[in-house]
């Protein structure tokens, strides 16, 4: 299979290329899955401090078909107040946005865990590792996608995300690309015996 990237941005080889992409994407994932525990911790505070509210607020009290809380969809004779209700909103809200928050950390997490095999794979001449990445990269820009075409569906692909995603797509399948070639690279330097192997005593690639 030839190979027809040759260089990553015509200053870099495809080995230094995937391992500056490497070392950018895990830094930038770090980030995130710190922000995002940040966030999950602080989005726990908030939905334990709203049930507390929830517990103290709750009793029994009588109900008054006449008062301002009547229209209030509740049965006789218990009712919830207005100040209830939004407490009852607030912590839906909560436990949703904790779900979120679960969810993109996990994923965040799998993301970090593709850019250390990808930088250990570059390093070490593992083609191997690169596989979790690109695979990875593609995943996302399928999601992407089927996100645009989703907001287009309901009448709101403005020219901005338009914009966003044909860029994101972009850089994603450009950088793709590099990994891709410095893993055929990689095959093919294996195949013709230039990378060290102890056990028929090949010469280092570099």
């Amino acid at each position: 299979m030839p190979i027809l990237l040759q260089t990553c941005c015509y200053a870099f080889t495809l080995r230094q290329g995937t391992i500056l992409v490497a070392v950018i994407e895990l830094l930038v994932s770090a980030i995130g899955l710190f922000l995002l525990l940040l966030g999950s911790a602080h989005a726990q505070e908030i939905a334990a401090m709203l049930e507390a509210d929830i517990a103290e607020n709750r009793g029994v009290r009588p109900y008054h078909p006449h008062s301002e809380d009547a229209s209030v969809d509740a049965l006789p004779p218990f009712y919830y107040s207005n100040n209830e209700i939004r407490l009852h909103k607030g912590q839906y809200l909560a436990l949703v946005m904790i779900m979120a928050l679960y969810i993109a950390i996990a994923i965040v997490t799998v993301h970090l865990i593709s850019c250390m095999l990808l930088l250990y794979g570059s390093i070490m001449h593992v083609r191997q590792c690169l596989m979790p990445w690109m695979s990875v990269v593609v995943l996302k820009v399928v999601v992407v996608l089927s996100s645009f075409f989703f907001f287009v569906l309901l009448g709101r692909g403005t020219a901005a995300i338009l914009l966003v995603t044909v860029l994101f797509v972009l850089l994603r399948l450009y950088l793709n690309q590099v990994s891709l070639a410095h893993f055929d690279l990689l095959a093919a330097c294996y195949l013709l015996g230039f990378l060290f192997n102890p056990e028929d005593g090949g010469s280092m690639f570099l």
